[in-house]
C-alpha cells in the first residue's frame, strides 16, 4: 500500500501513543501494520488511540473502514490462525517455524556425550 504524507503523520502518532508491548511492530515497513491496528483498535479501551486509527483506516480507503466496524472479518481471522502453522515473519519473509522436538528418554552413549548448545538461534551438538 502506498502511504500519503498524511497518513505517514498519523502513523507517527499512533506510534507515540500506542502501548509499549505493541510499538515494535507500528512501523511503515511492517506489512501487516493495518491488520495489527485493527486488531488493536478491539483490544484498546483509550479513545485518543481508537480516533487515530480510525482516522488513519479513513485515509486508507472505505474497505478499512468496515473492517473496524464488523466482526465478520476478525472470525474469519481467527479461524484461518486455527487451520494454519506458526509463522515467523522475519524481515518481510515468512518462514514456517518448526516445532521444537521432544527428546527420548533413554539416550545411547553417543548422545550422553554430545552437549548441546544454543549458538546464534540454533542448536549445535558439542563432543567431549
Amino acid at each position: 500500500m502506498q502511504y500519503t504524507k498524511s497518513m505517514i503523520d498519523q502513523v507517527f502518532l499512533i506510534r507515540k501513543i500506542v502501548p509499549a508491548p505493541a510499538r515494535a511492530h507500528v512501523k511503515l515497513t511492517n506489512p501487516a501494520l493495518l491488520d495489527l491496528l485493527v486488531d488493536l483498535y478491539r483490544e484498546v479501551e483509550d479513545l485518543l488511540l481508537r480516533d487515530l486509527i480510525r482516522q488513519l483506516m479513513s485515509m486508507a480507503g472505505p474497505a478499512w473502514i468496515t473492517r473496524l466496524q464488523t466482526n465478520y472479518e476478525m472470525q474469519e481471522s481467527s479461524k484461518k490462525e486455527e487451520h494454519q502453522p506458526h509463522q515467523q515473519v522475519y524481515r518481510g519473509h515468512t518462514i514456517a517455524a518448526a516445532t521444537p522436538s521432544i527428546p527420548s528418554v533413554t539416550q545411547t552413549p553417543a548422545a550422553v556425550r554430545e552437549k548441546t548448545v544454543i549458538y546464534r538461534g540454533h542448536t549445535v551438538a558439542l563432543s567431549h
